[in-house]
């Protein structure tokens, strides 16, 4: 088994537990909501890189922005060395931008949650009250892309390394929610 991230392949590691599911996806796009709901549908430890991000904060005496205002590849490197860890431990659902690129085929099922960027805006907008959000979810797609290419050679727009792609733009929460029961249902249980 192996990360599709070089970096996280310099070691042997061992999973300890099945089925290990990988949810990511841009910003606003569902992740949580398909990871939470997967989580408490099958009793899977649900994890969120956001954690980790939060962790690092926490034990370098940061707030979350000044954290954010810091970060460059190391952070980044440390987040997704955690979530991998994290990950590795027992049967889990794991949502972050770029989870199954860093569980690789670790990961049991790997899925991308998409929505267009008008939908993911609105999301965006009405969760951490931004008006005009079109921009600011611009910005961050952009920067991401930037970054995942920069940091490890992950194309965002390549969507082969997934077993299920999931555009929920038009589709509603329980109309996904079968999807997602179906494809893990049919997959790892």
């Amino acid at each position: 088994m192996e990360s599709f991230v070089d970096e996280f392949n310099d070691q042997e590691r061992e999973k300890s537990g099945s089925p290990v599911i990988a949810v990511d996806g841009l910003s606003g796009a569902g992740k949580d909501t398909v990871a939470s709901f997967v989580s408490e549908r099958f009793g899977l430890r649900h994890i969120s890189a956001s954690d980790a991000f939060y962790e690092i904060a926490e034990e370098r005496g940061l707030s979350e922005t000044e954290l954010s205002a810091q970060a460059g590849k190391e952070v980044d490197l440390e987040i997704d060395r955690r979530t991998l860890q994290k990950a590795l431990s027992g049967a889990c659902v794991i949502d972050s931008r770029i989870a199954a690129h860093v569980l690789g085929t670790y990961a049991d099922l790997r899925i991308r949650v998409e929505a267009d960027l008008e939908e993911r805006a609105r999301r965006i907008g009405e969760r951490d009250d931004i008006d005009s959000p079109v921009p600011h979810v611009q910005t961050r797609d952009r920067e991401d892309s930037r970054r995942y290419q920069q940091y490890y050679s992950i194309d965002t727009s390549d969507l082969s390394v997934y077993h299920l792609v999931l555009d929920n733009t038009d589709v509603g929460v329980e109309p996904q929610n079968r999807i997602i029961e179906s494809a893990v249902e049919n997959t790892v249980m």
